[in-house]
């Protein structure tokens, strides 16, 4: 129990943040939903809808559209945790990609002035999913030491300077209704069983390549996991699926073996992200660099 006058840092994410749910079990993290729309109704994501049930649109053809965090449903959280005597840290969403960051900042400069003495600290992840995941679960075990929120922010911006995004996508048809790419390579690709294997550069999904076939694609995939990971092989790294976990094994095998002090684990892709990689996609996440404090390899 917190003394009195004594406050904590309570970390904040939001529901692009994925992480394997058992590694979260006894830390305190609050998660902002964003909206997630389909037949015609507007749903928070993982408030009054799961994952299974974006799936299931997308198993049906049904592209969903989703939107920002509600403004009301973020200032309510800030509030909570000033209201508590809480300073945090809201790890957002890529500002490159969503609005989620900027609104974060809008209110927390309004909640300034009525609370001058909390600390509310705004971060842009550049990125989401398990890249997002792995920094905050380092960020609440942090926090869970008492550490400062100085050095807690110190470790959140190392790491999110030197995480990696690898993702693959296993049918094409989900970018162009997303817009990423044209629907004449989108057809090319599908005919051709053509695979692109995607980065995020600065907070901005990009693709990198194309590859066919779902074996190159993974060969492509673990091959820069190794090459970027070299100099880090003792790491917890996170691999994330929409629907197809026996890839998701493969995939944890082969970089196992590799590197054979490092950890992995599985988790589902939310359905905000989920949308816009389409049924089978994957990626993995992890750290180029080892951070000052951390301890993610000890879970």
């Amino acid at each position: 129990n917190k003394g009195i006058g004594e406050s904590m840092t309570q970390i904040i994410a939001d529901s692009t943040c994925d992480i394997n749910k058992e590694l979260l079990t006894g830390y305190k993290l609050v998660t902002l939903p964003l909206v997630i729309s389909a037949e015609g109704k507007d749903y928070l994501d993982g408030v009054d809808i799961d994952i299974d049930r974006v799936y299931s649109w997308m198993q049906n053809d049904i592209l969903p559209k989703t939107a920002q965090i509600p403004y009301e449903v973020m200032k309510d959280a800030f509030e909570t945790c000033c209201r508590n005597g809480n300073d945090f840290i809201y790890i957002a969403f890529s500002g490159r990609m969503s609005g989620c960051c900027s609104l974060g900042r809008i209110i927390a400069n309004e909640l300034k002035e009525k609370y001058p003495e909390r600390r509310m600290e705004i971060v842009d992840s550049k990125g989401g999913s398990c890249a997002t995941g792995l920094i905050v679960l380092q960020a609440l075990l942090m926090a869970e030491k008492k550490m400062s929120i100085d050095i807690i922010l110190d470790e959140v911006n190392f790491m999110v300077s030197h995480v990696e995004h690898l993702f693959t996508v296993a049918d094409l048809k989900w970018m162009v209704k997303g817009g990423r790419i044209s629907k004449p390579l989108g057809w090319a690709g599908s005919v051709l069983n053509i695979r692109p294997w995607l980065d995020v550069n600065d907070g901005k999904m990009v693709v990198k390549g194309m590859v066919r076939g779902e074996k190159k694609a993974i060969q492509t995939v673990t091959r820069e996991v190794c090459h970027r990971a070299e100099n880090f092989p003792k790491q917890l790294i996170a691999i994330a699926h929409t629907g197809n976990k026996a890839l998701a094994d493969t995939v944890s095998d082969q970089i196992r073996e590799i590197f054979p002090d490092c950890t992995t684990t599985i988790s589902e892709i939310g359905g905000v992200l989920g949308t816009h990689l389409g049924m089978g996609g994957l990626g993995v996440f992890f750290f180029r660099e080892q951070s000052v404090h951390y301890m993610l390899s000890e879970i």
